[in-house]
């Protein structure tokens, strides 16, 4: 890149300059070096000052004084004039040059980023990623853990619900049963009652027939007593007109027939109280056997009632626990899932923030790589704006040969 700066000269100065011309290129004062800045401002700033030194008034050049004129009066007034055009230029020279360096610097600071910016893209740094992948894989590895674990303990719930479902219907079973033995219990013990009643009822009528028959007793005895005092008592004339009547052999006669005759009415009469006796009897034991039959199934369903107590009071506690086993296991997997839930969620943040911090980088290198392309682009612009003013001879200062005279 090139830097001009024109020649001011003075028509009496002629002899110094000679209106010649040579390029100076923005090194350390010597030609052949380029200078370059280390960023576009500074690139504007120094284009800005060389357009403010081309725009500064130039004294023509084109009339050459010689030395064949040593005498003018006009030349020797301009001299001390000359003199401080000359060090004002000796000053903007100073100062050009000392601009020149601090580019000088500027440029290798800008190289070197551009260099190391280079070096990194050729060879990029390798990102460790197992240190990073290893915790990471141990995190997911206790995650899957916990979630094989959670998903036990949620099965081990869903079994507990199913065994206290099958528990309450059990217990509904048996609560039905109850109620139905329950019913029956009551049905029995009406039927009992019924019992005891047409027993009590059997028992009276067994000792109004027991008194009738000793009534009935009572009074046969009577009238035979009777009929024998009668017989005893009576005197019976018979007037029989047989020869050979024998009065003893037809009473005995007929004490046999009336004896026969009571025999055989007591018989019956036995037989009849003996069959009402016996068919009463058949009543009363079969009462007695459905008696014992109704107690014996009545302690029966006793029983059964208070097994059926117990299960139903064990199905209660053996739902209570399993409540307090349901209650104690969500507490737990709460107490445990407390942990693994803010490790998730600071995981979560953290891959949040490295996915900002990576987006970040990413943002900062393609700014890098647009700021390097454009520098690039705008030092290839100023290398061919330099290459043009460099084309320019007329306007070039040979400032070492100015330096010298």
């Amino acid at each position: 890149i090139f830097f001009h700066s024109p020649v001011l000269c003075h028509p009496s100065s002629a002899n110094m300059f000679r209106n010649s011309s040579a390029s100076m290129y923005g090194g350390a004062g010597g030609r052949g070096a380029k200078a370059s800045v280390s960023s576009i401002e500074g690139l504007r700033n120094v284009l800005h000052n060389k357009i403010e030194n081309d725009s500064a008034p130039a004294i023509p050049t084109t009339a050459p004084v010689t030395a064949s004129q040593p005498n003018s009066s006009p030349a020797q007034a301009s001299l001390p004039e000359n003199k401080q055009e000359l060090q004002g230029l000796n000053n903007r020279l100073k100062n050009y040059l000392d601009k020149v360096q601090q580019l000088k610097e500027d440029n290798a600071k800008l190289q070197k980023e551009i260099d190391d910016i280079l070096a990194k893209r050729k060879a990029p740094e390798i990102r460790d990623w197992d240190k990073i992948q290893k915790p990471q894989d141990d995190l997911d590895k206790e995650i899957k853990n916990l979630t094989l674990e959670n998903a036990k303990l949620l099965l081990q719930i869903d079994n507990n619900k199913l065994a206290l479902e099958d528990f309450n219907n059990k217990l509904d079973d048996e609560s039905r049963m109850k109620k139905e033995l329950e019913k029956d219990i009551d049905t029995l013990k009406k039927d009992i009652e019924e019992t005891k009643q047409t027993r009590d009822q059997l028992q009276k009528e067994m000792e109004l027939v027991e008194d009738e028959v000793k009534r009935l007793e009572t009074d046969h005895k009577k009238e035979v007593d009777n009929l024998c005092e009668k017989i005893k008592n009576s005197e019976v004339k018979v007037e029989i007109d047989s020869q050979n009547s024998n009065l003893a052999d037809i009473v005995k006669n007929i004490r046999i027939h009336y004896q026969k005759q009571a025999d055989k009415n007591m018989k019956e009469t036995e037989e009849w109280y003996k069959e009402k006796f016996d068919n009463i009897q058949v009543k009363e034991a079969q009462n007695n056997e459905a008696l014992e039959s109704g107690k014996s199934e009545y302690n029966k369903l006793l029983k059964e009632k208070k097994s059926l107590q117990m299960q139903i009071q064990a199905s209660l506690s053996t739902i209570k626990a399993l409540e307090d086993n349901l209650n104690k296991v969500q507490a737990e997997n709460n107490y445990r899932l407390v942990p693994v839930n803010n490790i998730i969620v600071s995981l979560e943040a953290e891959l949040k923030e490295v996915r900002a911090q990576v987006e970040q980088k990413v943002e900062s290198y393609k700014k890098l790589l647009c700021l390097k392309m454009k520098l690039e682009k705008e030092i290839q612009e100023y290398d061919n704006l330099m290459g043009i003013t460099a084309d320019k001879e007329s306007l070039e200062l040979n400032i070492r040969d100015a330096l010298s005279q």
